[in-house]
């Protein structure tokens, strides 16, 4: 039987933290790893195993050899998830609560987010007309807040949405620690807590039936709903994964500064979105490949068994490489280029574009709302691309890969925005 080859060290969490992306990457390089497979500590020492490539992503989404349920340091679920929320569960239970999210997936639902997209941002375009600058990381978040509560059928005031906003900026951002101790814990807990307060409550007021959410939104759907037992889900739990069905819509507010960097950079691929809605599409894509979004994922050995003749013994940690899949030169030509085009003839494979995880999405733990976010990013970047004009003053562009959660340094400023309007 084959040795995984290792990263000494009795825990290398430090050196994680500060490689950022680019641990893995680094790791198999000075390794001499070429199967995608080495083995380090972290977390506290725990011993994980480190999977990369197409193999490694479907052997990870393999529901008999390995699970989800417990992997999540404590942190994250506390910040970022919830307790309880559909990421920490597995097995029946995982199943039949992800059928309740796939439920919301409908033609007529998706259809109207699109609409709800381009709507809510040409309706922002006087407040950004009236800003010296915009900073578009952060704007970006305010008016996905609107788009993600709107669609979900939540009740969210005008003057409390940039309070929502920002707490779940808060939370998302939270993911930076990898579970470890770090400065913004309590108050990512904090924001954490207003919002599943909000949220509860605005389940307990539909099932009481004094507030009446549309038939088909997220908020009447999880309200109503009843488990494989017969049951009601808490109101809190309910809350909780109400929150994440849009809560990742949010979040692709990284995604958006970085395709406005994108197009920015690339300025032929501005032009190509205003003439072709399939570029769009494909440039949305490139954008979630391209771009550091999630670094890791974690499951654990269900079973004995072994894979490219090492044997992984049950109960092992196991972390999916999710940045070096997206960037491996097997996988992808070319794989630091930007590249829209290598999408126009992409087989939809479920084990490499894994930005927000792979497999099937019924079964596995794959972002049901990732349909919603190629939706919502097609919608923006034509925004962007066609219907208004601004510059782009002097500032820090740094994409920093040795950082947790990647991010434009400046956010991406833009000014002088106007409406673009054909007068002639």
């Amino acid at each position: 039987m084959a040795t995984i080859k290792k990263d000494k060290g009795l825990d290398n969490s430090v050196k994680l933290m500060k490689q950022g992306y680019l641990y893995t990457t680094n790791q198999r390089e000075r390794l001499g790893v070429t199967d995608g497979v080495f083995e380090t500590r972290a977390l506290g020492g725990k011993r994980i195993i480190a999977l990369s490539g197409k193999d490694g992503a479907e052997l990870f989404y393999d529901n008999d050899k390995v699970e989800r349920s417990g992997t999540l340091p404590k942190r994250i679920v506390n910040t970022l998830f919830g307790k309880g929320a559909i990421h920490t569960t597995t097995g029946k239970v995982h199943i039949d609560r992800k059928a309740l999210f796939m439920s919301l997936m409908t033609e007529g639902n998706l259809k109207y987010l699109r609409e709800l997209t381009r709507t809510l941002w040409h309706a922002n375009t006087q407040r950004m007309e009236s800003m010296d600058q915009v900073n578009v990381y952060r704007e970006s978040i305010i008016v996905l807040t609107k788009v993600g509560t709107r669609w979900a059928g939540v009740q969210a005031p005008e003057k409390e949405i940039e309070n929502i906003a920002t707490d779940m900026d808060i939370m998302i951002d939270s993911f930076k620690a990898i579970g470890s101790a770090f400065k913004g814990y309590r108050e990512a807990k904090a924001a954490r807590r207003r919002v599943e307060d909000w949220l509860e409550d605005q389940i307990i007021q539909t099932r009481k039936g004094k507030i009446h959410p549309p038939k088909g939104t997220a908020l009447y759907e999880f309200a109503h709903w009843k488990d494989y037992k017969g049951e009601p889900m808490d109101s809190r739990l309910c809350g909780i994964d109400l929150m994440n069905t849009f809560r990742p819509l949010i979040a692709i507010n990284r995604f958006v500064a970085f395709g406005a960097l994108a197009m920015y950079e690339n300025p032929v691929t501005k032009e190509k979105i205003k003439q072709d809605d399939d570029y769009a599409y494909m440039f949305a894509q490139e954008v979630r490949r391209f771009y550091p979004f999630v670094p890791y994922l974690p499951g654990k050995v269900k079973e004995d068994f072994e894979y490219k003749g090492y044997h992984f013994e049950k109960d092992t940690m196991l972390g999916l490489d999710v940045y070096g899949t997206l960037h491996d030169p097997s996988v992808w030509e070319n794989p630091n280029e930007f590249y829209p085009e290598r999408f126009k003839d992409w087989d939809g494979s479920p084990f490499d574009l894994i930005p927000q995880g792979g497999g099937d999405y019924y079964t596995n733990h794959r972002c049901a709302g990732e349909w919603m976010t190629v939706i919502i990013m097609e919608e923006t970047m034509k925004y962007f691309a066609s219907r208004i004009n601004y510059d782009v003053p002097e500032q820090d562009l740094t994409v920093d890969l040795n950082s947790l959660p990647g991010r434009i340094k400046s956010g991406f400023i833009i000014e002088n925005v106007q409406e673009n309007v054909d007068r002639t």
